[in-house]
């Protein structure tokens, strides 16, 4: 199966393999079994890892580690890797270690993720590592840790994770007319092209934090070129607050065939963070520093548009606070979070 990533220009097309291939072989083996073959190739990665160029490359009793090789279409608006790929990798990682304890027919599911920026990152920064560790393995909740580190072996990131264990049922039905047969799974596709990932930052002097915004919201610059690639985009920018929306798909899945927990995160990273930006004067950006998130509901494709509204809390003149919520269209809280930002110049 070619879940290979290609990317030419501002154009990609990201590749992976039906998710409900992972369904088929979780059902099949305990959580350290799983994640094993799934390192050693032997079955297909996770869609959210072949969309952000993740491997997994070792998992132990209570440990994981993932390479991720950075590039231009995980930037956010100003330039920098977005928040939520650190999210998507700690909460990986972490949720992978807690998975190395699970039996047979059962799984683990965040619960909270609590996520420290400590140092930015480009997409020159190469390939950076994470790690997953277990702190406290229990029958019925779990903690794990993560840490990034980039090629220079500098902490970037870490994170806490807790984790509910779950149990999931019987064996999956066997996609294949034959039950002895290897069932074949479809391999899925998905094609775009990012905008210019600079035009920010270019557009930046003179102009305040909430006349940016309008401009990408007017369509006058791109959007970020991670919104293209996972799939979610900016609807409106108010005063102190900012509105995201997101229509589920598939890439955006974890190992149990549902959305991986780093999407919401991204999804509440990029709506607090503008909402802080909104209300900063010419010549600032932000930096989120510290994003916490709770896990109330598991999102599949069938739970439709999710909306996320950011709103600030406490504005301050270099670090501020705002907090976010993930809806479906009856108002249903997903995921609600909490960030602390730091404005600095960027002009």
């Amino acid at each position: 199966m070619n879940d290979h990533s290609p990317n030419i220009g501002n154009a990609r097309t990201v590749r992976w393999t039906d998710a409900a291939a992972l369904a088929h072989y979780r059902q099949q083996r305990n959580g350290l079994d799983y994640f094993r073959a799934m390192a050693r190739g032997d079955i297909p990665r996770v869609p959210m890892y072949s969309v952000l160029d993740m491997r997994l490359t070792d998992v132990e009793r209570g440990y994981s580690r993932f390479e991720c090789d950075l590039g231009p279409h995980m930037l956010n608006p100003l330039g920098g890797i977005h928040g939520g790929v650190y999210a998507v990798l700690m909460d990986s990682a972490a949720g992978i270690a807690t998975q190395s304890w699970t039996a047979e027919g059962e799984a683990a599911q965040t619960v909270r993720l609590n996520v420290e920026f400590l140092r930015p990152l480009t997409a020159d920064s190469g390939t950076v590592i994470c790690e997953g560790r277990t702190v406290k393995a229990g029958k019925q909740v779990t903690l794990s840790d993560a840490t990034i580190t980039d090629s220079a072996g500098k902490l970037v990131g870490r994170a806490q994770g807790t984790f509910m264990i779950l149990q999931i049922g019987g064996a999956a039905p066997v996609p294949a007319d034959d039950p002895g047969e290897m069932p074949v799974f479809a391999e899925r596709e998905y094609s775009f092209v990012c905008g210019d990932p600079t035009a920010m930052f270019r557009a930046a002097p003179g102009r305040t934090g909430i006349e940016l915004l309008t401009m990408m919201a007017n369509g006058d610059l791109p959007v970020p070129p991670i919104s293209e690639t996972l799939g979610f985009y900016g609807q409106s920018f108010g005063d102190g607050t900012a509105t995201f929306t997101c229509e589920p798909t598939e890439r955006q899945y974890n190992p149990m065939g549902s959305m991986h927990g780093g999407m919401p995160a991204t999804l509440i990273d990029s709506a607090t963070g503008c909402a802080i930006q909104s209300q900063l004067p010419e010549g600032f950006g932000y930096s989120t520093i510290y994003l916490t998130c709770e896990y109330f509901r598991g999102i599949t494709v069938d739970t439709g548009l999710l909306t996320c509204t950011g709103n600030v809390v406490k504005r301050g003149r270099r670090v501020s606070v705002a907090d976010a919520s993930v809806v479906d269209a009856d108002g249903k809280v997903y995921v609600r979070g909490t960030a602390t930002c730091l404005a600095y110049p960027i002009a």
